[in-house]
């Protein structure tokens, strides 16, 4: 070929375009929650004060922290309903340990709870073969019980300064609970997106069959999922029962929806294979955010679950052009 021809030909290659619907499709959620944000802090200033930011951090600091562990167990193609019950008794846990003992041994007991509750349930679904809704339905409805009969349908009141130190204590103006939801976002985020272990989730979550085949034990990948979930749902308890300073045996029948919405809102997928910790953490900005501006601009509570049902069937007509993943691959933390 010529050097005329040669360069002729490169010529009549057209420039490559940047491709923005991929890159909108990926962070579409960022810009919303940008926008959202723009929105409301024209409509009331007063949105982004210090303390009232703080405020939004503390009171969701529980449902980020269930979502963290939602997240894991929604990219293995996994559902966990019974978040909210564990939440719930490990939270009565607490209570009722930290009227008597020291608050870390309060806060131990109910991780101990969340835990043995999580692994219950990735053996019913991994062993027994359950189906992950019926599982954790089932378990949810015996956890609730168990709670019940333990409390006698009873608040447990702790007047113990220390063991309150956790969730209402600051430093700087900043919740404890904020920082210990900042800690937990970064470590599972890092281990989700860098680690043979994440990428073990995500492998089984895109394909459980085929890593199975390539010797990953899918088993235990999933169990440990919902024995995180149990434990990110304990953790989330004991923050409650220590912002209260009592817990009671059905503290928020309603939390494991607005735990499924973030994550769903977050843009991680119901089919398993794909999603992120940051999502998730988009996720809660954006329902935050959202009834944080409602309760500001004095709009009645009821839109608010109009709002989020929207919201959520926006975000699965979103998901459903996005694919999982179907071979193994080393993920990243833009998924």
């Amino acid at each position: 070929m010529s050097t005329t021809t040669l360069q002729n030909t490169r010529m009549s290659v057209p420039a490559r375009t940047p491709r923005i619907g991929p890159t909108l499709r990926r962070f579409g959620v960022l810009a919303a929650l940008l926008v959202l944000v723009a929105l409301i802090s024209i409509a009331q200033p007063g949105f982004l004060a210090g303390g009232n930011l703080m405020n939004i951090v503390s009171q969701w600091a529980p449902v980020a922290i269930m979502g963290i562990g939602m997240t894991y167990v929604v990219i293995t193609s996994g559902f966990d309903l019974s978040v909210g019950a564990i939440y719930s008794l490990t939270a009565v846990i607490a209570a009722t340990v930290g009227r008597t003992e020291a608050p870390i041994v309060a806060f131990a007991a109910a991780a101990g709870a969340g835990i043995v509750a999580g692994l219950v349930n990735g053996w019913i679904v991994t062993g027994l073969k359950v189906n992950p809704f019926i599982a954790t339905l089932g378990s949810s409805l015996i956890i609730s019980g168990t709670t019940l009969v333990i409390t006698g349908n009873r608040a447990v009141v702790v007047s113990f300064a220390p063991f309150q130190e956790l969730g209402s204590g600051r430093l700087a103006g900043i919740p404890y609970s904020g920082m210990l939801l900042v800690a937990l976002l970064l470590m599972a985020g890092c281990i989700l997106a860098f680690t043979p272990y994440g990428q073990s989730v995500y492998a089984v979550g895109g394909n459980q069959e085929a890593s199975r085949l390539a010797g990953i034990r899918t088993r235990g990948v999933v169990a440990s999922t919902y024995t995180l979930s149990g434990l990110c749902a304990s953790i989330a308890g004991v923050v409650t029962a220590s912002q209260l300073g009592s817990a009671q045996p059905n503290l928020n029948p309603n939390l494991v929806f607005d735990v499924l919405t973030v994550v769903i809102v977050g843009g991680t997928s119901l089919t398993g294979g794909k999603g992120a910790i940051w999502r998730t953490a988009v996720g809660v900005a954006i329902l935050a955010t959202l009834q944080n501006g409602f309760n500001l601009l004095d709009i009645d509570s009821y839109y608010q679950n109009i709002i989020k049902g929207i919201i959520i069937i926006a975000a699965l007509t979103r998901l459903s052009g996005m694919r999982p993943a179907r071979r193994l691959r080393r993920p990243n933390s833009s998924k």
